[in-house]
């Protein structure tokens, strides 16, 4: 089986060869996905809950600070409730966080700002990526939950460590209810499949897929990381629950994407 690295490598080698400039422009080239999601029995007051996702931002070598201040200048301008960080804040480097947590800490959501670890924050240090966020305020779940009041309502945020980690959706889910509504963050997005069958969970967030990251046609699935080859990126429906699983921020194996722009997700919440 072809491996992701060697991927990528193949894949760079043949959009050089196809007047590849472009594929380097596109990992600067920001998307705005914004996606409205029908919640069944939405409070009035949850209507129009806007939640922004960010994800995969592999500090260092080939993602680089400036271009992820953009994404956080992005995300403010939305003037966001919550912002939820979904995982793989470094990449070669552990120390990246001592640069990328201070940037993080300018987030501004008017309720919360939340995360979840990724399988290369566990390759790294994860118990340092979790102090380095929490010491600017952020709110790290790993396989717990929170709820959050919103304008007299209520909404139950849940997230679940990567699979790389101790993934634990039981302790995630402690304290949800049957008719609150939820949204769990999960490095991962195919574990879609088991979340959904629990039956509370309205929404999941994801990354960790970058989109494949080079997107040759025929070829994606080579580019797929483990968990994330049913799920890779876009809108799904599994069961009576909805997932995004986003195409990420940064890179990494080499600085390139073809077929699959970082992107920066915006998620309404509408009653149904």
């Amino acid at each position: 089986m072809i491996s992701r690295r060697t991927f990528l490598g193949t894949s760079l080698v043949a959009l050089l060869g196809e007047g590849g400039y472009s594929a380097f422009v596109e990992t600067q080239q920001l998307q705005h996905e914004r996606i409205v999601v029908p919640v069944a029995g939405l409070p009035s007051a949850l209507e129009g809950l806007r939640i922004v996702a960010l994800t995969d931002f592999h500090l260092q070598p080939f993602t680089q600070l400036t271009f992820l201040k953009k994404a956080v200048a992005a995300a403010n301008a939305l003037k966001p409730d919550v912002v939820v960080l979904l995982g793989d804040f470094v990449d070669a480097t552990l120390s990246a966080m001592d640069d990328l947590a201070p940037l993080l800490g300018t987030l501004q959501a008017q309720v919360e700002v939340l995360a979840v670890l990724g399988n290369h924050d566990h390759r790294k240090g994860a118990g340092y990526v979790e102090a380095s966020l929490k010491r600017e305020g952020i709110t790290v779940l790993r396989n717990r939950g929170v709820v959050l009041p919103v304008g007299g309502a209520e909404v139950h945020f849940a997230g679940t460590d990567s699979l790389s980690g101790q993934f634990d959706l039981s302790g995630a889910l402690t304290g949800c209810r049957l008719g609150l509504p939820s949204v769990l963050l999960a490095h991962e997005p195919d574990v879609a499949d088991v979340v959904s069958q629990d039956g509370r969970v309205a929404l999941q967030l994801s990354g960790h897929s970058h989109g494949g990251q080079v997107r040759l046609p025929g070829m994606e699935w080579a580019s797929l990381p483990l968990g994330a080859r049913k799920y890779p990126f876009g809108s799904y429906q599994v069961g009576k629950m909805f997932l995004h699983t986003s195409r990420g921020l940064g890179t990494t194996g080499l600085p390139i994407r073809f077929g699959s722009p970082p992107e920066l997700t915006e998620v309404l919440l509408t009653g149904v």
